[in-house]
């Protein structure tokens, strides 16, 4: 009955045959024949497989979520019994990017490993939407609004945004009054060509445009800076280059209040007891 069902598993949270069974420490060949063989008993495909790229079918992704729940519960009686909720153990594999992540997050993610020396810690700096569940991963780090999922998102810190150019360009451009001007300007483009600003009461999306493109903040900020354009970055990450006079803030009365860092997960009764460990330790270091 249960033959399979941790090849399985691992392929879900590792992502391909090739490195679940890097991880089991078993050869590629026994974990497509485990899978096969669960299929057959099944009498469903668990997988879509290309030769690039596998990922689950729907029926492979309602399974994986009712394995993953039966599996924490046994866990959970184990540690239980053995006394091992003092003394968290495993891996957690965290997906984020920018600096945040790097400079504010990662420290307090290594004072826990630090306190639990028996938790592994795989942080993954990528600035993709990955798919928590089918990626393996336990916690995602993720900015701005938080769209409507079927994950749980807990606020981490708000965190104020600001239009940003240097003193050099400001001067050999035309100023601004609103952010409507901005279709004047070159703007340093992340992810999106709008940004949003509280026009008159109301958030409304104004469109930019621009000659750079990056998905790395500190890649629009170094930009910034060498005088190319107007970059709308969040103001901790700029706020020392304010400091030192190498940008300007400009339309600050404009700017939203709705922005934050988040923690997104799977729902809770599904996370092992190491991440839910983890996942108080940094809202309640956040909160400090």
């Amino acid at each position: 009955m249960w033959q399979g069902l941790e090849e399985f598993l691992y392929v879900v949270e590792h992502g391909s045959f090739t490195h679940a069974a890097k991880a089991m420490e078993v050869s590629t060949s026994h974990i497509s024949r485990q899978i096969q063989q669960l299929e057959n008993r099944l009498g469903s495909v668990l997988f879509q497989r290309t030769t690039r790229k596998i990922s689950l079918t729907d029926a492979g992704r309602e399974y994986a979520v009712k394995l993953k729940a039966i599996r924490q519960e046994l866990i959970d009686a184990n540690n239980q019994l053995q006394g091992e909720q003092r003394q968290p153990k495993g891996l957690i594999r965290i997906t984020g990017a920018g600096e945040f992540v790097a400079n504010q997050v990662a420290p307090k993610v290594a004072e826990f490993v630090k306190r639990y020396p028996e938790v592994e810690v795989d942080l993954d700096f990528n600035s993709r939407n990955v798919n928590l569940v089918e990626e393996g991963f336990d916690l995602a780090i993720r900015f701005g609004r938080m769209q409507d999922s079927n994950l749980i998102a807990r606020p981490l810190c708000k965190r104020a945004m600001t239009l940003v150019a240097s003193p050099e360009y400001l001067a050999n451009h035309t100023p601004l009054k609103t952010p409507y001007d901005l279709a004047e300007h070159n703007c340093l483009i992340t992810m999106r060509k709008r940004w949003r600003f509280n026009i008159d009461e109301e958030i409304k999306e104004v469109r930019i445009d621009g000659n750079w493109r990056s998905n790395h903040p500190q890649a629009i900020l170094n930009a910034a800076v060498a005088g190319v354009g107007i970059a709308h970055l969040a103001l901790d990450i700029v706020e020392p280059y304010l400091k030192s006079g190498q940008l300007v803030s400009i339309l600050d009365e404009f700017q939203v209040g709705d922005n934050a860092s988040w923690l997104v997960y799977p729902r809770k009764d599904l996370l092992p007891f190491r991440v839910r460990l983890l996942i108080e330790h940094l809202t309640n270091a956040f909160a400090d």
